[in-house]
């Protein structure tokens, strides 16, 4: 999302001017709607009105009640490796948000190979598919057929559902919910006029919640203060996102080593892009790093780049003298075909939990 009020609706400052405070309270208004409607079909769902699908085998739901970025990739792939190191055949299935193929049901990897990359497959899914050998990877529109392959067809027996807490058409085990530790209810409104889902008391459905990129003690007690208010019965533990490595693109920089750690780009000049939700969380962490982005640029979440807009921000960067160009994982894999001397570097993230919280290890491990 682009738009010069996302810091209103994420709640980082308050509507200034007529103009602005006009704008946010039409879109209020209609928030307040579309979170009635979402209320009520989650109340039918809940009294059983409207009917979901029991897979034949365990289900647990990552999601969140937000819109944008809160850790759901990084978490789906730790839990995919849990259950992976006890021996489990796991999918993951998703919706493919703005996929280009058009299928019912679509294979991006098997427990061998990854067979479908972007952009027939969702960036997010081929994501998921290069960091875990083994696990297949499924998306479509409907979860029950996608479920119904993975189980079926590939034979899995633990099934990893990515963004689906509002997803109510199949039932799970284990309904796991991510709160960003910065900005856990945006605004306090409902899409259009802030950035929640649905109403923020949703999250009592939920068995448990992970609130996310919990570096800052100041945040994290605030967010478990805020939680406790709205579901005061929820068990949650919290994580962080922690930055291993930057590894490069295969076809770029041929003399650079494929692999850097977190502080050898420190000393040289980059340029910064990524197209993902929340483009300030990736630049903060690289300046974080030390990193030294003379040059930065965001495009929309899940862009598609181009040979075309590649190649200009290597124009760039060469004009700039940058010595290499940095990206997010969710980037990288868009762009694994496209070819430069200079090297282009993915930063790679990976879920970590400080401690594992006693209900969360006995949750998993009742699964």
């Amino acid at each position: 999302m682009t738009t010069p009020l996302l810091p209103v609706l994420a709640g980082e400052r308050p509507a200034r001017g007529f103009y602005e405070k006009a704008v946010i309270w039409g879109l209020q208004t209609v928030g307040s709607l579309y979170g009635a409607i979402q209320s009520i079909r989650a109340t039918l769902y809940q009294k059983g009105f409207l009917a979901s699908y029991k897979a034949p085998c365990p289900v647990i739901s990552v999601g969140n009640i937000t819109a944008g970025g809160t850790g759901k990739t990084p978490t789906v792939i730790w839990l995919a490796q849990y259950y992976q190191s006890q021996g489990r055949k796991v999918a993951v299935v998703s919706r493919g948000y703005r996929q280009q193929s058009k299928a019912e049901v679509t294979v991006v990897a098997t427990a061998q190979k990854i067979v479908t990359t972007t952009p027939q497959a969702a960036d997010e899914a081929v994501l998921i598919a290069q960091q875990l050998p083994g696990v297949t990877v499924i998306t479509g529109p409907n979860r029950s057929k996608t479920i119904a392959v993975a189980t079926e067809q590939y034979g899995c027996n633990i099934i990893i559902m990515d963004d689906a807490f509002q997803h109510m058409q199949v039932k799970r085990e284990f309904d796991l919910v991510l709160l960003d530790c910065n900005a856990p209810f945006s605004n306090g409104h409902i899409l259009p006029g802030g950035l929640l889902r649905e109403y923020p008391e949703s999250i009592n459905r939920c068995d448990g919640v992970i609130i996310t990129r919990a570096d800052d003690q100041t945040k994290l007690k605030r967010t478990e203060d805020l939680l406790g208010q709205i579901a005061p019965n929820i068990n949650s533990c919290s994580a962080i996102h922690q930055p291993t490595k930057w590894q490069k693109l295969a076809n770029t920089g041929a003399k650079h080593p494929a692999t850097v750690p977190l502080d050898g780009l420190k000393n040289i000049d980059v340029l910064a892009f990524c197209g993902i939700a929340k483009p300030e969380k990736f630049f903060t962490t690289i300046e974080s790093l030390a990193i030294s982005a003379i040059y930065t640029s965001s495009f929309e979440d899940h862009h598609l780049f181009t040979d075309n807009t590649i190649n200009e921000l290597v124009k760039k960067a060469r004009s700039i003298k940058a010595q290499a160009l940095i990206c997010t994982e969710k980037d990288a894999v868009k762009i694994q075909q496209f070819s430069s001397d200079l090297p282009i570097y993915a930063l790679s993230i990976k879920l970590f939990v400080p401690d594992i919280s006693p209900w969360l290890q006995k949750k998993l491990d009742s699964i």
